[in-house]
């Protein structure tokens, strides 16, 4: 729980790491940002050789790898990533309009709780997306997981392909891309367990 001593204990376990090894580096993983900050300051206060530590969020070292790898698998470079659901709402209905959808008719009407029901229907859709990157669904887990609606799969991808064509990817793309680099370029995942040893994790979620 808060405040039990998690991150000083995996602190002192990096510097154990780093103490009882000459050559060996450690990954350090977190989920927040202030806990990745506040482990590289309590490092900072002993000798620590900063080559041999990287400490980040998850997010943050998953992007670090598309930036510097994305092209392996074909992102484009400087690949810009759609935080905002403001952002992937608008590429999703942009993936709409070239599939043929008259989504702006469908949304433009007057009846103001008719179109709050109709906004809904759009983000149980972006929830899905949501849904099928975090989980790395397959086109048959989404047919079995979305019965009633079959056309999902064919939005999603379409949605992918309108990100792609923008230049960009949304937030949940991070993780996902990240993971094909490493398990689909066997050269940098040996590259990646050759450097880093150790890995440690702040916390599980």
């Amino acid at each position: 729980s808060a405040g039990s001593g998690k991150t000083r204990v995996l602190t002192e376990r990096i510097l154990h790491i780093l103490s009882a090894t000459k050559k060996e580096s450690v990954l350090a993983l977190t989920f927040t940002n202030k806990a990745a900050e506040e482990m590289v300051e309590r490092l900072s206060g002993s000798n620590v050789d900063n080559d041999r530590v990287w400490i980040g969020t998850i997010h943050s070292v998953a992007q670090r790898i598309l930036d510097q790898y994305g092209h392996t698998i074909g992102l484009p470079s400087n690949v810009q990533i759609y935080e905002r659901d403001k952002d992937r709402m608008e590429v999703f209905l942009e993936s709409l309009r070239d599939d043929g959808v008259d989504i702006d008719s469908y949304l433009n009407i007057d009846d103001g709780s008719e179109k709050k029901t109709r906004e809904r229907n759009l983000q149980t859709y972006m929830d899905a997306f949501s849904t099928i990157k975090r989980e790395m669904l397959t086109e048959h887990d989404v047919v079995s997981l979305f019965p009633n609606s079959p056309g999902v799969w064919k939005v999603y991808e379409d949605y992918q392909e309108a990100l792609l064509n923008s230049g960009g990817i949304d937030y949940d793309d991070i993780l996902r891309y990240a993971h094909r680099i490493l398990t689909t370029q066997d050269w940098l995942g040996d590259i990646y367990r050759a450097k880093y040893r150790h890995v440690c994790v702040d916390e599980a979620q």
